[in-house]
């Protein structure tokens, strides 16, 4: 609990009329006006769907009894009004403010990028877990800290929510706080009273440009994540990237660069690839290291190296982090094997872009000993270009494709279907269109022969179905061990 004059105070230091703003008490403070409660403070957020200023009355009956917001005239407010010159910046202020500012008090690492944030997110959890440093994840699976999973609504809560989270790992003595940072995030300024201490770029492929319109915006979004670094911080990047070496000239603070084509601080050299994971020779500018790593891929070797080059950057123990790798348990849902002693090989993948199917696809071709089959959709009310893109990509790969549904939200899903199927070449004939996803998977598994390998992507480790304005149940993983355990 703080007071009105308090909290402005402190998120707006040189608030023009801070002698106007009474002191009353705020127990805490809300953007949604169905959870006010009594005495919380109301900021008011005008949004793409929602004007939180239509919300007013409704907050003040639920015990709103102060409000925040960027109108110019609120001449008739009926309790005390704020006015400020963004709400979403307001609101982001005002949570670290209201939370004390946790981020001044445990080291917290932002990841973002199209793929590899998730991995990512567990392999330096692993690492920092190995070095003796208690930390929280805060991720697109689940946020995790203290023993505590709590599942994830979104890759990066609301500014309230996250700020909420981060003082509950500075109270649970975390050391650390590992973040996937979305481009909505960003755009949003959810994470903008964040202090990072380090962050991680991936990588930058067509994702969401429902949303940015274009690669230049997306890039925009996500390039301010760096550039708000301070000296003192480190930015990793990866310098196979074009973006990530575009984001080098854009930060102030020290860079650790990654790759394996190009020179870097951190390369990857001698690759080997088995279906039992990857070795590789970590290269640095003081010696080489073996690495054996259980991941699959050419694309989880940029994640370890970006995992690593931010160990680095901490200036912890590259050599135990990478040494511990070999005992790392992998990662829900991203290239998650499903084994009940078939004689074939299934994984579960989250890739639900262009980039993403193609990687996964890639790592996994080399060895199957038969069929290479991949069931996947699209999600509806999402970026449609990348529909035809992923169908031309799993006709370039597999031997046999069947388009299904994912999350097809209001739009038909035999429509969506229909987008993915346009980018198959007109001589491609190895497919089939099943759009209940549970029968899709049900026939590739049946189909399945000696030596094949199934991907079913796109989900991961997902549990709903988005269909309509309804979540309902379903997991990808459930339904293969359904089908494979005869039901």
């Amino acid at each position: 609990m703080t007071s009105l004059k308090n909290l402005i105070r402190d998120a707006y230091p040189d608030y023009p009329c801070l002698s106007e703003v009474p002191d009353i008490l705020i127990r805490g403070l809300e953007c949604d006006s169905r959870k006010i409660e009594k005495d919380y403070l109301f900021v008011m957020i005008r949004g793409k769907k929602n004007d939180g200023r239509l919300f007013e009355e409704e907050a003040i009956r639920r015990g709103a009894v102060a409000l925040v917001g960027d109108s110019d005239d609120r001449s008739r407010a009926r309790i005390p009004f704020v006015r400020v010159a963004e709400s979403r910046l307001a609101m982001a202020r005002l949570a670290a403010a209201f939370y004390g500012h946790p981020t001044k008090k445990i080291k917290t690492i932002g990841i973002t990028g199209t793929n590899g944030k998730t991995t990512s997110s567990y392999l330096l959890e692993h690492f920092l877990l190995g070095q003796h440093k208690k930390t929280g994840v805060i991720g697109t699976v689940n946020y995790r800290f203290g023993g505590k999973t709590i599942p994830a609504a979104e890759t990066t809560p609301g500014p309230l929510r996250v700020q909420q989270i981060l003082s509950e790992m500075v109270g649970d003595g975390c050391d650390y706080a590992v973040m996937e940072v979305s481009s909505h995030a960003l755009d949003q300024n959810r994470v903008s009273e964040i202090d990072f201490e380090a962050a991680l770029f991936t990588n930058l492929t067509q994702d969401h440009l429902d949303y940015h319109k274009t690669m230049e915006a997306y890039f925009a979004c996500k390039s301010r994540l760096f550039s708000g670094l301070s000296k003192e911080k480190t930015s990793v990047l990866n310098r196979d990237d074009a973006w990530g070496h575009k984001l080098t000239g854009m930060t102030g603070s020290r860079v650790v660069t990654y790759a394996v084509d190009h020179e870097a601080d951190l390369r990857a050299e001698n690759i080997e690839f088995k279906i039992s994971g990857t070795h590789f020779d970590l290269a640095s500018k003081q010696k080489k290291i073996k690495i054996i790593s259980p991941l699959v891929g050419l694309h989880n070797v940029y994640n370890v190296l970006g995992s690593l080059g931010v160990i680095q950057g901490l200036d912890l123990d590259l050599e135990k982090s990478a040494d511990s790798l070999r005992n790392f348990k992998g990662v829900p849902g991203r290239l998650e094997t499903v084994n009940a002693g078939q004689n074939f090989l299934i994984f579960i993948d989250y890739a639900h872009t262009p980039d993403g199917l193609e990687n996964v696809l890639l790592s996994l071709k080399p060895y199957r000993k038969n069929k290479l089959v991949a069931v996947f959709g699209c999600g509806g009310e999402r970026d449609k270009d990348k529909r035809p893109k992923m169908g031309r990509i799993a006709s370039r790969h597999c031997d046999f494709v069947v388009v299904t549904s994912d999350n097809p939200r209001s739009e038909d899903p035999r429509v969506i279907a229909q987008e993915v199927q346009s980018g198959f070449p007109p001589d491609f004939k190895k497919f089939a269109v099943v759009v209940d996803r549970q029968k899709a998977i049900r026939q590739a598994l049946l189909a399945a022969r000696e030596g094949d390998i199934v991907l079913v992507a796109g989900k991961g480790h997902e549990t709903t179905q988005v269909i309509g304005n309804q979540a309902l149940p379903f997991s990808d993983r459930e339904e293969i061990e359904r089908v494979l355990s005869g039901h």
